[in-house]
């Protein structure tokens, strides 16, 4: 019974220490595997990465992302300007001829360079610039300056200069297309001698001061105002004409009578040629000299 006892527990030992042996080189194919597996792993997530920054690159380098290096010498489809009613796109064209074309994808362009150059244009207010891939091209978006009186040397030529609302006094002839604006801003009557010599950017706030006290008084909108005889200012309003002479210290004290001199106009039979404030203490209405 002994010696059958032994021979079993060594039975037992025996394929105790087989199947230890046959699970350790199971657990080492195992670890083969899995190495041989995360290599391949490894491998394939190389070749994937190499193969994606390929494709970017061949991606990036399409000719649909770059600008023509002669997009701004030679404007085309490339440049689309809009918003510009003020400004001729030949002036924003030239402005721009210098302007070098990086040799960069359209997105990774600088877009400084091009306000650089058109800020140098009194007129422009704001710039934005968009950028398009396939095919690269830009569109300028133009913002002017807002004009608020219009001068002119005959009430109907064309403009001979323009002051905007954020008080700037525009003279180049470039910019005199104001078509848009002719019927809505205060026009000023001036001459060519008056323009050069006496038209600044104090004296035309000066006038719309002059201005909004005739449309306070008056409750009418001034059409214009006649500067061409400096000692016999007239201003237009819808009613008639305003005679103010000098536009001393006393203009704005003899402005304050209008309201009480317009009302007699509809009582008066004959046509009226204009209202008379030219006088310190005295106003009357001038007739026009019946045919």
């Amino acid at each position: 019974m002994t010696d059958s006892g032994n021979n079993t527990e060594k039975q037992d030992e025996f394929s105790s220490v087989k199947y230890s042996v046959k699970h350790k080189q199971t657990e080492r194919k195992i670890r083969k595997k899995r190495k041989k597996v995360n290599r391949l792993k490894a491998f394939l997530r190389f070749v994937v990465l190499v193969l994606l920054i390929f494709l970017t690159y061949e991606f990036f380098m399409l000719k649909g992302w770059y600008l023509n290096p002669e997009t701004f010498k030679n404007p085309s489809n490339s440049v689309e300007i809009i918003n510009n009613n003020i400004i001729p796109d030949y002036v924003i064209n030239k402005s721009l001829k210098d302007v070098k074309v990086p040799n960069l994808p359209i997105f990774l362009m600088s877009v400084e360079p091009i306000k650089k150059e058109l800020y140098k244009i009194p007129v422009m207010k704001n710039i934005y610039v968009r950028r398009y891939g396939f095919p690269a091209r830009i569109q300028i978006i133009i913002r002017e300056r807002t004009p608020i009186a219009i001068i002119k040397t005959d009430l109907k030529g064309k403009p001979t200069a323009f002051f905007t609302s954020d008080g700037i006094l525009i003279t180049n002839k470039q910019y005199m297309n104001l078509t848009g604006y002719d019927s809505s801003v205060l026009k000023i009557l001036t001459t060519q001698q008056g323009l050069k010599k006496e038209i600044s950017v104090a004296k035309i706030k000066e006038i719309e001061k002059i201005v909004k006290a005739v449309e306070n008084y008056s409750n009418e909108k001034v059409e214009y105002i006649d500067l061409r005889k400096p000692n016999d200012v007239f201003v237009k309003i819808k009613t008639t004409s305003i005679r103010l002479g000098t536009l001393d210290s006393t203009v704005f004290e003899r402005i304050k009578r209008i309201y009480t001199i317009l009302p007699q106009i509809t009582e008066v039979n004959s046509k009226i040629k204009y209202i008379d404030l030219s006088w310190d203490k005295v106003n009357y209405l001038k007739l026009q000299k019946s045919k």
